[in-house]
């Protein structure tokens, strides 16, 4: 269900040889494995194109190192930063700063829970946990709704022009406080087409 899933976000925007695409929350790469292999298979590329498409156009970031792993040797199965280039991989949690670089395109489906935390061991030995509020000045609100919180970022990651598809559970954007700041400023400065839903088992973890 995952590689049908991320098709057909692939689907959803025309690609071109040449475009940037980035995945801020890569998991083991689906998105971008499926990206790279429909813009081989809808295109003819030339040398060069085929050289950028494998070295250039893709990134990603992962927060789990176990994950990010799985995603690199993934992506090299495919021939994807082989042959003395650099894995476009980066093992860092990309809500952390502003994206540095703009992207043609997003694809992401940012993990499930609503709320940010970081887990920690008290002077006591005891494991607590504290909820984590993500604090941008790019940001149009601060949440730690982590759903809002890549909705946003994922805005930031955009070049003028540029597209995005990004899972989200249902009705996450039609919440009072927070969600309502962020679909008032996104429906304003984007073209926001409406979202298929799927079956609330569809997007479960593992599913």
């Amino acid at each position: 269900m995952k590689n049908c899933r991320c098709r057909n976000s692939c689907r959803c925007w025309k690609r071109w040889p040449g475009q940037l695409i980035a995945d801020p929350a890569a998991g083991t790469g689906g998105f971008l494995l499926a990206a790279h292999d429909y813009i081989r298979s809808h295109h003819r590329l030339d040398r060069d194109q085929r050289q950028h498409l494998n070295h250039d156009t893709l990134r990603g970031w992962e927060i789990v190192e176990n994950a990010a792993r799985l995603c690199v040797m993934n992506l090299y199965l495919h021939g994807i930063g082989l042959n003395g280039g650099s894995s476009p991989i980066h093992v860092d949690d990309s809500l952390a700063a502003a994206p540095g670089d703009k992207f043609d395109m997003v694809l992401t489906n940012p993990p499930f829970g609503k709320k940010s935390s970081v887990t920690f061991i008290n002077e006591k030995g005891e494991k607590k946990t504290e909820t984590l509020t993500i604090e941008r000045q790019d940001f149009w609100t601060t949440t730690s709704n982590k759903q809002l919180n890549f909705v946003q970022h994922v805005y930031n990651m955009l070049k003028i022009g540029g597209s995005a598809a990004i899972v989200v559970p249902d009705n996450v954007l039609f919440e009072g406080g927070a969600g309502e700041t962020v679909r008032r400023r996104l429906f304003h400065a984007c073209d926001v087409h409406p979202a298929a839903a799927a079956h609330r088992h569809l997007l479960c973890p593992g599913g």
